[in-house]
């Protein structure tokens, strides 16, 4: 589970933004919580709310990179560049890395794992790990120090050998994990299972595996009857991908994330296609490939089937611009989803961004981050938490007057 991630210069980010899990609040709704076996108590969701051009999406973008990078490690060539776009309206900015980190809790034990990059190479990188109430730090990597790594005392011969393994432009925890090393191996299965859903996979496949489970078919119909949707049946049918449209679809990945980080089976010979069968006031139905649908049918049907993808083992759902093709009622109802215990069984958890507004009264302060963007155009956050709310203002109409900030500056 995600207790904290930070990102410090990425695109529109300079200074360093963190997002907190955590919940600090009393009275809070149990049902908006995961409670771990180590006792403490993390939000299943957390969202961020600002204006357009404010910074939402290269902070969701920025976690995207982060979890791509950590999992395409392996496969990275030595010589290859990386894609980075740091904050460039300010010179030190630009001479200087990208900061990732995340705080997360893995078989019971929290975890410490930062790293920071330039279009070259890892610059740092860390681990620590909390086997009890004191960290115990697996490894350190700096490359402005006289020996680029410090292992600490742990099993310093095998990690020597494994850092020798480990190119300028790849990460240090992959590479152990992939060599075999215990200490590196659980928190790098962490990161897999976060970012399984957002790999190979794409969400046809993942609605295709979900219409083959009966009893997950039967989830996502009954949550599409609830809200009020008049789908009654969900089917697949593969087609065939042409050659010429695979190896199109393949140099288009790798002019996107560069040599040497796309595989050319990364492309199947065959696509499944959702259908749906629509139910008629007379009774009568009739079928639509899901692609012709509706876009609001179309991104409900896509959130609720991903989110019980990740069910299967737990996970993190990143969406950005929640709710943008469907009503403001569907949110809501997606969001209960979220934090029913019966749907949400595998603890995962959502980050999201939205423009609607609504969410401010849908969500605990705690669960809100507010984004804009200074004088200098570097995106910032605050916690709505961090203002004085009483119980009984309505929270989007404050924000909407400008109370909170975070809104367009609309000029007369």
């Amino acid at each position: 589970m995600l207790i904290q991630y930070s990102v410090k210069n990425y695109k529109s980010i300079k200074d360093e933004i963190i997002i907190n899990f955590t919940a600090r609040g009393k009275n809070v709704d149990s049902d908006k919580l995961i409670n771990n076996e180590i006792g403490s108590s993390l939000y299943r969701c957390i969202g961020l709310v600002g204006p357009n051009a404010s910074g939402k999406s290269n902070i969701i973008s920025s976690l995207f990179f982060a979890l791509k990078f950590i999992n395409s490690t392996i496969e990275r060539k030595e010589k290859s560049k990386i894609k980075l776009e740091m904050f460039m309206l300010d010179k030190n900015s630009r001479e200087e890395g990208s900061s990732f980190e995340f705080i997360f809790y893995e078989n019971n034990i929290k975890y410490v794992y930062g790293f920071t990059i330039d279009t070259e190479r890892v610059l740092e990188e860390y681990l620590l790990a909390y086997y009890s109430k004191k960290a115990t730090t697996i490894f350190e990597r700096e490359v402005s120090s006289v020996s680029e790594y410090n292992f600490r005392g742990n099993d310093v011969k095998v990690q020597n050998e494994i850092s020798l393994k480990t190119n300028s432009n790849r990460l240090y925890l992959p590479v152990a994990a992939e060599w075999g090393y215990e200490k590196a191996k659980a928190p790098y299965k962490w990161f897999e299972r976060m970012f399984r859903q957002y790999s190979d996979m794409n969400i046809s496949q993942v609605i295709a595996d979900i219409v083959k489970d009966d009893s997950q078919k039967n989830v996502l119909l009954e949550a599409l009857s609830k809200a009020d949707f008049n789908i009654k049946d969900i089917y697949v049918k593969n087609r065939k991908i042409e050659k010429q449209h695979r190896d199109a679809m393949v140099q288009f990945l790798t002019n996107m994330l560069g040599e040497g980080e796309v595989s050319e089976d990364i492309i199947p010979e065959d696509t499944p296609v959702i259908w749906v069968t629509h139910a008629c006031k007379s009774g009568e139905t009739f079928d639509i490939e899901m692609n012709d649908d509706s876009s609001g049918t179309h991104d409900i049907i896509d959130n609720i089937a991903e989110m019980l993808f990740i069910n299967k083992e737990g996970g993190l759902f990143i969406e950005d611009e929640l709710g943008r093709n469907y009503h403001t009622k569907l949110t809501k109802y997606f969001l209960e989803l979220f934090n029913s215990n019966e749907v949400n069984y595998g603890k995962a958890q959502l980050f999201f961004s939205t423009h609607d507004t609504k969410i401010l009264n849908l969500l605990n302060p705690e669960q809100i981050y507010l984004v804009d963007k200074d004088e200098d155009g570097a995106t910032y956050v605050k916690l709505l938490d961090d203002y004085l709310i009483r119980e009984k203002d309505n929270v989007e109409l404050g924000y909407l007057k400008g109370r909170y900030g975070a809104v367009p500056n609309i000029k007369e």
